[in-house]
């Protein structure tokens, strides 16, 4: 496209022929005798949701590399390209609850004196339960890394776009409400076309995005804005005060009515629109009950 910089379309079945030669590599590390060896990545048909994952990998590939100063995603919606920076934190959610129930099972239980030497026949592992469980943490460490990038601003940071219109408005607020669900840090507004009243966005800047006309970039260049201020501005998704026993969770774009607060156990929960957030809670407040809960100024507080 110019002097640094490339654009790039992710092609989903050729990102599925790769991984799937990754996941035939990690089969004949863990098995004695590989299943999938006869199958092939040619072979295969995407499936509602491997795209999301796909993609996903692929940026998770050139982000590792270190050959790019910034990597900018478009995605297709806002609710889809949430819905793919959610899935590690999704993912790890299910591993680790289903992982947790299953070892606690009676069928478990009636069945571990024999897991360990079929595991050992079985797999390509001495068999001892470390070892047994070397796959799931491998999986999990995979997981949490993801889950942390996009949870740092510092290396993740995300624009709203938005017109005038209120309706462009609403929805830019309610993708910005479900955003801090997954953590991601929003570092600004950018409008395109029309320029909507600034408090909509408040404490967030609003940037203004000339019209391209005649093949000039200039403009718009210059009216990017600076991604370390951006960072500076962001309110933070979730902010924990031990001392008074209190979380605050920023959920602009929402009211109490569109909020659910639920508890299982060790296990807090909050939807918002169409997200869902298990809260990763310190040590002092994790096997409390919630006390406590209101709405305030686009926060939800919830006090331990």
């Amino acid at each position: 496209m110019g002097a640094n910089v490339w654009a790039l379309q992710f092609q989903a079945a050729q990102l599925l022929e790769k991984s799937w030669d990754v996941v035939k590599g990690i089969e004949a590390q863990y098995l004695r005798n590989p299943l999938l060896k006869q199958v092939f990545g040619q072979e295969l048909v995407l499936l509602p949701g491997m795209e999301d994952a796909l993609t996903l990998d692929a940026i998770r590939g050139l982000y590792d590399s270190q050959t790019y100063d910034y990597l900018i995603f478009d995605g297709v919606s806002g609710k889809a390209s949430l819905r793919m920076w959610g899935l590690p934190e999704q993912m790890d959610w299910y591993i680790r609850r289903f992982q947790k129930v299953l070892a606690e099972s009676e069928l478990a239980q009636a069945l571990s004196p024999f897991i360990q030497p079929i595991a050992g026949a079985v797999l390509n592992i001495s068999g001892s339960q470390e070892s047994i469980n070397q796959p799931v943490q491998q999986a999990r460490s995979f997981l949490e890394a993801g889950r942390m990038v996009v949870q740092s601003g510092q290396r993740l940071l995300s624009f709203l776009v938005t017109t005038a219109d209120p309706a462009d408005v609403e929805m830019a607020r309610y993708l910005w409400g479900s955003s801090q669900q997954i953590g991601m840090t929003v570092g600004g507004a950018i409008a395109y076309h029309s320029q909507p009243d600034p408090q909509a966005f408040a404490p967030l800047p609003l940037h203004a995005f000339p019209t391209l006309g005649d093949g000039n970039w200039q403009p718009l260049m210059a009216a990017v804005p600076s991604l370390d201020v951006a960072v500076q501005n962001a309110p933070a998704p979730v902010v924990v005060n031990e001392t008074e026993k209190q979380v605050k969770l920023f959920l602009p774009g929402f009211t109490k009515t569109d909020i659910d607060l639920t508890q299982y156990g060790p296990e807090v929960t909050i939807t918002a629109g169409d997200q869902r957030r298990n809260l990763f809670l310190p040590g002092s407040l994790k096997n409390r009950s919630v006390q406590g809960a209101k709405f305030q100024e686009d926060y939800l507080i919830l006090s331990f």
